[in-house]
């Protein structure tokens, strides 16, 4: 069937880790990851619902620069990174309205803690902020003709841009729940049967462009790719093993800092699933990375934790 889960973990709004060479970025992310290997390729009956739950951690503490890791004692900065912890829960509802068409209704509720040091060679401030708030919803739309699928959409600005600490200083646009902008999403995706009996293998693919803006801030345009095979063991247990790739452009306008934003990052993703019933099932996965890109220094993504359940109904 359609009812494919439109944003690979969190329906990717993923990588808003930026950097430069005047000041460290804070780091804001969301997982690269396709949460829904269980029903690429699979035929659902009209007016058939699956709803995706999921948690993500993710916890930047080490500064890099390009491919390599910068110590705070060599960051000349005027603001010093210390650490962002991201942690965000993803709600996706999937509905069948035709064997062919499916929509899908996204939305991440934000939990971020951020904290640097504002200017550390003279007066030095600590400042932190905690906040949780939702964040950029999408709505998409699915195709299917047998096993390919297209994949449209919008994401819609419904996260706020002008979150603030107790003290009462604005976050950065790049730390914020959501980005001001309404983005086109178009891709894609494939599915076919694994070397092994009940095995499968997809990939997907994903691009997302700002079609309108405001506050002088545009995020950079982002291509996602997605590929990951799906072994069957005993007792209910699914092996899942993905590749995922970002390549996230460079943010432009006033408010922006674009010598400090974008990057290209490639993750190593093993998982499991365990399924309860036909219809409800768990699943946890790692993400590693195995290639990791930075413009200029940047709180970088050493590692992520996901896990979720899904139920169709």
């Amino acid at each position: 069937m359609n009812k494919r889960f439109a944003i690979a973990c969190s329906g990717a709004v993923a990588l808003l880790v930026a950097a430069g060479t005047a000041q460290a970025s804070c780091g804001a992310v969301f997982c690269v990851l396709n949460t829904n290997w269980s029903t690429q390729g699979a035929a659902a009956e009209p007016g058939t619902a699956r709803l995706d739950m999921h948690f993500e951690f993710v916890d930047q503490k080490h500064l890099q620069s390009g491919t390599k890791r910068v110590a705070q004692a060599d960051d000349t900065a005027d603001i010093t990174e210390l650490r962002t912890i991201n942690r965000n829960w993803v709600s996706t509802l999937d509905y069948a309205l035709t064997k062919n068409w499916t929509a899908s209704a996204s939305l991440p509720v934000v939990s971020r803690s951020h904290s640097h040091i504002a200017d550390p060679t003279g007066a030095a401030t600590f400042e932190k902020w905690d906040f949780t708030k939702a964040g950029d919803a999408r709505v998409l739309g699915y195709y299917q003709f047998d096993n390919t699928g297209l994949i449209f959409g919008l994401k819609l600005p419904t996260g706020s841009t002008h979150v603030s600490n107790a003290d009462g200083a604005v976050a950065e646009r790049m730390l914020q729940p959501g980005t001001g902008s309404t983005d086109a999403v178009l891709g894609g995706y494939y599915s076919a049967p694994g070397i092994h009996q009940d095995s499968s293998w997809s990939v997907q693919a994903l691009y997302q462009q700002p079609v309108s803006t405001k506050e002088e801030y545009k995020p950079g345009n982002q291509l996602q790719l997605n590929v990951g095979y799906r072994h069957p063991l005993a007792h209910d247990f699914q092996a899942l093993l993905q590749v995922n790739a970002m390549i996230k452009g460079k943010d432009s306008g006033a408010n922006s800092e674009p010598e400090l934003s974008g990057s290209r990052t490639v993750f190593l993703s093993p998982g499991l699933a365990y399924s309860i019933t036909h219809d409800f099932q768990l699943y946890s996965f790692v993400q590693l990375p195995i290639y990791r890109y930075y413009n200029g220094t940047q709180l970088s993504v050493d590692w992520a934790f996901v896990a979720g359940a899904t139920m169709r109904f």
